[in-house]
């Protein structure tokens, strides 16, 4: 893979990784080697080691807490729940509301993505009912219904992705927000091929071409744990629109403007983003390709 000469800074927590993140990243390494390598994408191949590990560490740590918070979840009492999450910016939301083309929120992987949108949403009265979260149904059937149910209970609808566009365009022709997941590999029918930290990574179009057929504003959003143990769920202010004539341009480069997007949020809270997904899975493959159809060349040369 080529280096990077444009990398972020590492930027590590606020807080320490702790002993539980230490354990857990000796112990319990779930794709260690995947995280590793994501990292150093971003980062660059000539990040201090020490500081890279650190901030693993720093994730597996934050992983942790957030299975054990969201075991802990319906334990919890009403008034606990309500003051688990505050909420930034939303005037954001009211304000692409003004538009009445209906809203689509970017967002991905972030925080405690499984409890602080749900709780964060509930602290928005005005919106209950009218968030709308497209997602790919969870394999495993138990895991899906108990994530479904906990949706339906925080006044949260489910789009399934797959022929999800004629219900996505009713709800926000009624004005309602419809979420999208942006940070994870695309299939090369559903994605485009736009850079995200520096290389090309396949990324969903639907949220381009749909953004681009109604006109809905795009408000970036994400989650993430404060020291103290709260959450925040935070919206940015909407995108500014990107004109282009050609169609698939005008697709490739809101598309682009989004994952830039992503990255910022990222770089933010970078211990709390999903990173071992396998997010730049058509370069590992084009990679692995290439050295197959090297070795067979070889192959074919010996005597």
């Amino acid at each position: 893979m080529p280096v990077r000469t444009d990398a972020p800074p590492v930027t590590l927590p606020a807080a320490a990784p702790g002993l539980l993140g230490r354990i857990v990243y000796r112990l319990l390494p779930v794709r260690r080697r995947v995280l590793l390598e994501n990292l150093r994408i971003v980062y660059g191949e000539d990040a201090p080691p020490g500081r890279l590990r650190l901030l693993a560490e720093a994730f597996y740590g934050h992983l942790a807490r957030s299975l054990i918070e969201c075991a802990m979840l319906p334990w919890l009492s009403a008034r606990k729940k309500a003051s688990l999450v505050r909420i930034e910016n939303g005037e954001a939301v009211a304000h692409a509301a003004a538009e009445r083309k209906g809203i689509l929120i970017l967002t991905g992987h972030f925080g405690n993505w499984e409890v602080a949108p749900l709780l964060g949403i509930a602290r928005l009265p005005l919106y209950r009912g009218r968030f709308h979260f497209v997602r790919r149904p969870i394999r495993a059937r138990w895991i899906e219904r108990l994530v479904t149910r906990r949706f339906h209970a925080a006044g949260i609808h489910v789009i399934p992705k797959k022929g999800s566009l004629e219900r996505i365009l009713e709800r926000l022709a009624a004005g309602d927000i419809v979420v999208f997941i942006l940070d994870q590999h695309a299939s090369p029918k559903d994605g485009v091929e736009v850079e995200f930290f520096g290389r090309k990574a396949s990324t969903l179009r639907s949220l381009a071409v749909i953004a681009l057929a109604t006109g809905a504003p795009v408000v970036p959003a994400a989650c993430f744990r404060e020291p103290g143990g709260g959450h925040v769920l935070r919206f940015e202010d909407p995108l500014p629109a990107v004109d282009v004539e050609d169609a698939d341009e005008a697709i490739r480069t809101r598309t682009l403007q989004y994952n830039r997007a992503l990255e910022q949020l990222i770089l933010r809270h970078p211990e709390q983003w999903f990173w071992i997904h396998r997010r730049w899975k058509e370069e590992r493959l084009r990679a692995r390709r290439s050295r197959r159809r090297k070795r067979l060349a070889a192959q074919e040369k010996l005597p």
